[in-house]
């Protein structure tokens, strides 16, 4: 990674904004030093919280910080360029929490002159930041937003600036009553899901966020940039794989999944919708039939993958939303037993409008169902609702009470596995959980899949080291196995190879989270899109700094290494943390192509033993070794961890 002395980093607005909302001082700090190091938005964040939140520090607590970081590439044309991120202690977990969404917001953050933003303390009352040109920052009165939904909140935000462009990033009534697994939006229909990020903005009395600039991000070398732009989007607008992002979006992986037993049904009990049932709640005949128009965001590299939606008749008639990704068919209407083909579009605008992450929510119902249908609870539990596995209605209106932590609603606002230590009982087996964080992901039948998700630092999930072509095709074997080095690449059930797969695939998460390119660009989701060479290419192009792939493996394992570190210093998590949760490590798939196929505990272990090994962690406990902490240059951080007993 080369630099001239003196040339300054292009790419970049240039400045780190800090808001401490309980003395309302508003400062900036230049930001090129922590994108050399760091690269850029979650990389950063990580770095800023390791070293200024203390090991005291708990999630709801003023010193907490939520910090807000527009990718690298964020504000240029370069391909699937669109992602932000918030990132925070975990308010689900107890240790790193990082979520990402596609942005209008983070272009306008940038064009108004900052990368990251900082959030620090507690208001005294509600408030909203207002961010424009000239280097004008604000603190203003919410008070007339708060209690809002997020869609209320846009409209009133445009209505008081009357501005219809303004974009707003907001918390719902979720976010507002520290619902553990509240979300962040941005504008009505994109959610900085998992981690708790909207509690944690709640906790601070902030209730949203609006930026907006008409500044310029300002590339090194145009002509190289150009060419690299050009080339990469040719491809990916006219593969066949992009025409269908832009025809479905994620939702045309259906028989995909069907295909792997990969489909989260009555809470995890199953893996496969019914043959009779799926043809019936297949959401790409809703989008054949209520598609308003196609949704896209800067920069997108396949054309857009969203789209609008005007439902004309059935129970949600009148309904004005944007169409849902896959993990809204899985986690919503596939772990209720839900039949009715609209249901996932409402369920999941509904959870946008209050600002609840639809995996936090559906974990916590899916395990209330269960418990219910095993005599674990009973209506003098529930207030008094029946929960039946397909009963659309009473999911919606357990929605709205842990949205407002109204009676049962106070428990499920917890999140499923401290729903389950509250109500005692024998319940934790029901709670499908990684480090205290709801799953959506099947974890049998897909061992990379399974151990990218297990082990990541946020607390489980597919976007930070999971193999998806295990899962939704896209799969040219020939590139695969050149990519990843290892023959198992187009075999699932084989646990061989997987361990240096999700290695690498977790290099290639972190930078991509770093520069803000979407995931749906990279071969994350077909192995002939982006790939780190390319990526490589488009970075130096646009900053220069000249970047290979290798300083791009350096910088994100050290990044990993560091969230790991955050871990250890705030949490107990060890090596048990990493194992899939009891009833996807003990149960056979009980339906499915892949029925009966059941997890094997000691090639498990030992593909995590691979794991541990090519991290340079220690087997046993999970913990990093000295010396690999020092070769990355965190020798200070070695000696952190040494202090609480957790170096190796």
């Amino acid at each position: 990674m080369t630099k001239e002395s003196g040339e300054r980093m292009f790419g970049i607005a240039g400045k780190i904004l800090r808001v401490n909302l309980s003395n309302g001082e508003i400062r900036t700090e230049p930001s090129e030093k922590y994108h050399l190091e760091w690269l850029g938005a979650s990389g950063i964040a990580i770095k800023l919280l390791y070293d200024e939140l203390g090991a005291w520090v708990e999630p709801f607590s003023p010193a907490n910080k939520l910090i807000l970081s527009a990718g690298t590439l964020l504000g240029t044309p370069a391909p699937g360029a669109n992602k932000m991120c918030a990132s925070t202690l975990s308010p689900t977990t107890g240790g790193w929490g990082s979520s990402h969404a596609d942005s209008y917001f983070g272009g306008h953050l940038k064009y108004a002159g900052y990368d990251v933003l900082v959030v620090e303390g507690r208001a005294h009352k509600p408030v909203y930041l207002w961010i424009h040109d000239k280097g004008e920052v604000e603190i203003r009165d919410a008070s007339v937003l708060w209690g809002m939904t997020t869609w209320d909140t846009l409209d009133t935000v445009r209505e008081l600036h009357h501005d219809e462009d303004l974009h707003v990033i907001s918390i719902g009534p979720a976010g507002e009553n520290l619902v553990r697994g509240a979300c962040i939006i941005q504008d009505k229909g994109r959610a900085m899901g998992r981690c708790g990020t909207g509690s944690v903005m709640g906790s601070k009395n902030l209730k949203a966020v609006v930026a907006k600039g008409s500044g310029s991000i300002k590339v090194a070398d145009k002509d190289r940039f150009r060419a690299a732009v050009v080339a990469n989007r040719k491809n990916l607008i006219n593969h066949p794989a992009g025409k269908t992002l832009r025809k479905y979006g994620a939702l045309g992986i259906l028989e995909a999944k069907q295909a792997c037993s990969g489909i989260n049904y009555k809470n995890f009990q199953e893996s496969y919708i019914p043959d009779e049932v799926v043809g019936q709640i297949d959401p790409r005949k809703s989008v054949d039939k209520y598609q308003v128009k196609r949704v896209s965001f800067p920069g997108c590299g396949v054309g857009g993958c969203g789209r609008h939606m005007y439902f004309t008749e059935g129970p949600y008639a009148g309904l004005k939303t944007e169409a849902p990704q896959w993990e809204a068919v899985s986690t919503l209407q596939g772990r209720f037993a839900i039949h009715e083909p609209t249901y996932v579009f409402k369920a999941n605008a509904y959870c946008n409008e209050l600002g609840l992450d639809i995996d936090s929510a559906a974990g916590a119902i899916g395990w209330a169902m269960e418990c219910y249908q095993r005599g674990i609870i009973d209506e003098k539990d529930t207030d008094g609702l029946k929960l039946e596995w397909g009963d659309a209605g009473v999911t919606l209106e357990l929605m709205r009470k842990i949205a407002y932590r109204e009676g049962f609603g106070n428990t499920l606002a917890e999140g499923s596995a401290r729903a389950a230590q509250i109500m005692g009982r024998d319940s934790g087996y029901y709670a499908i959980h990684q480090k205290g964080q709801d799953l959506y992901e099947n974890i049998r039948g897909a061992n990379a899949w399974a151990l990218g998700t297990t082990t990541s630092t946020r607390g489980g999930g597919h976007t930070t080291g999971a193999i998806w072509f295990e899962t939704v095709g896209g799969l040219n074997v020939e590139r695969a196995r050149k990519i990843f080095g290892v023959d198992t690449v187009d075999k699932p059930l084989e646990y061989e190879g997987k361990a240096q797969m999700v290695t690498y695939q977790e290099v290639l998460h972190r930078v991509i989270n770093c520069l803000g390119i979407c995931i749906y660009n990279t071969i994350t989701f077909n192995m002939e899109f982006l790939d780190l060479p390319e990526i490589a290419e488009l970075y130096s192009a646009a900053t220069g700094v000249e970047i290979s792939v290798e300083d791009f493996k350096r910088l994100a394992t050290k990044q990993i290494n560091l969230e790991k570190a955050f871990n250890l210093r705030f949490t107990d998590f060890d090596r048990k943390d990493d194992l899939p949760p009891p009833r996807e490590l003990r149960e056979p798939i009980a339906s499915g192509p892949v029925k009966g196929w059941k997890i094997d505990e000691a090639k498990y272990n030992k593909m995590l033993d691979d794991y541990y090994d090519l991290h340079g962690w220690d087997r046993e406990t999970s913990f990093p070794k000295r010396q690999t902490l020092v070769d990355l240059g965190l020798e200070s951080v070695a000696d952190d961890l040494e202090k609480i007993g957790k170096l190796r």
